[in-house]
């Protein structure tokens, strides 16, 4: 009995071994360059266990390890991926040839997950087209000018703020401080409510934004589910990767539609969608193939929270970096804004998005590894 069961433990075993070996021979079989398996296991062993460094850190370093490829083979545990190194495959890819690499990874199909299925960046094909198409009008340049007053009196608490700290003479964290900039915007813009998160660090909000941000075992966990099984399963055993914090944002935008519903209104990004969907149910319309729900309007407004706060915190902190270390360089910017100040009154969003030195700051504020220093640049 016992031999027995030594020689189907040792079968298993050696099947397993194969299983990983036909598993991660995708690349090599191919002959593409590829990271080293182990590597593999123990960055999403990190993941789960460590989580002292973020997944995008490990992509980074295997970019700038595999200089002088276009691209290196990965592994999504036992499903291969591509990382793609050279820009000119990454515009074909996104742009010439996008119509063969469109479809995005799909989960499963539990009721609590309605809202994130909804998201622009999670659906696919005709579906991607029907919400892409209602999105597009809401970031013309004449939206985002309705917007920009939102934006201006966010930023006027913004400089308030840092004015006190400069009388203080007190320690500032460009990075947390624009964070909450930030946050306090797309509260307004996306969400429709009014937070003030840049004077008060206890405001809910931010709370829960940075917990939508956070990395955690259980979050890993859903990933690694979401990467290794099929939805068959995933519907089977009933995984939601739906989390407490986006139900609070889902919950926030629910009650703000209801409020715009009677009448409140704020000229915000909500009140765009809100619109689109009223001439959607104009009678002298024609019925639209994909109507806006509100589960399609909560996602966009989390997906905005999402994609928008820490790349937009970041580059202001980056921005403000580089201007602190090159004073020739801040001082031509600023007399730039004095001069348009002076000829029209005040920076309106034209005014500003006809800025070119503005523009270059931002442009070179965050350059590749191997770009000139942001001094030389101008």
């Amino acid at each position: 009995m016992e031999a027995s069961t030594w020689t189907v433990g040792l079968a298993v075993v050696l099947l397993f071994i194969v299983y990983c070996w036909r598993k991660f021979s995708y690349w090599s079989s191919r002959g593409v360059p590829s990271i080293p398996v182990f590597r593999n296991f123990y960055i999403y062993l990190h993941m789960i266990f460590k989580r002292t460094k973020p997944f995008w850190y490990f992509l980074n370093e295997t970019y700038h390890e595999n200089e002088g490829n276009n691209f290196v083979g990965a592994y999504e545990i036992f499903k291969p991926s591509l990382i793609v190194r050279d820009p000119g495959l990454v515009k074909r890819i996104m742009i010439q040839d996008f119509d063969h690499f469109s479809e995005r990874r799909t989960f499963g199909n539990s009721k609590k997950d309605e809202c994130l299925r909804e998201m622009l960046f999670l659906i696919n094909g005709s579906h991607w087209k029907g919400v892409r198409s209602i999105m597009s009008p809401t970031f013309t340049s004449g939206r985002m000018r309705q917007m920009y007053h939102l934006v201006e009196e966010k930023a006027d608490a913004l400089i308030e703020r840092l004015q006190r700290h400069c009388q203080e003479k007190s320690f500032v964290k460009t990075k947390t401080i624009y964070a909450r900039y930030v946050m306090d915007v797309i509260g307004t813009c996306a969400f429709g409510i009014k937070c003030n998160s840049i004077n008060n660090e206890e405001e809910e909000f931010c709370k829960k934004a940075s917990e939508l941000n956070a990395i955690s075992a259980r979050g890993t966990l859903r990933g690694i589910a979401l990467l290794t099984l099929p939805n068959s399963v995933l519907n089977a055993i009933g995984i939601s990767f739906t989390t407490p914090p986006f139900l609070f944002f889902q919950r926030v935008v629910e009650e703000t539609i209801k409020n715009r519903e009677m009448g409140v209104k704020r000229g915000d990004f909500l009140d765009l969608l809100l619109e689109q969907r009223e001439e959607q149910s104009n009678s002298n319309t024609k019925t639209p193939k994909y109507p806006i729900k509100d589960s399609t309007i909560v996602a966009q407004s989390v997906l905005f929270l999402i994609v928008g706060h820490e790349t937009t915190a970041g580059t202001m902190a980056f921005v403000s970096y580089y201007l602190a270390r090159n004073p020739h360089l801040q001082h031509r910017l600023r007399q730039e804004l004095r001069d348009i100040v002076e000829e029209h009154g005040t920076l309106t969003y034209q005014t500003i998005m006809e800025a070119p030195f503005l523009d270059a700051i931002f442009s070179a504020a965050l350059p590749r590894e191997s770009r000139a220093p942001f001094g030389s640049q101008h």
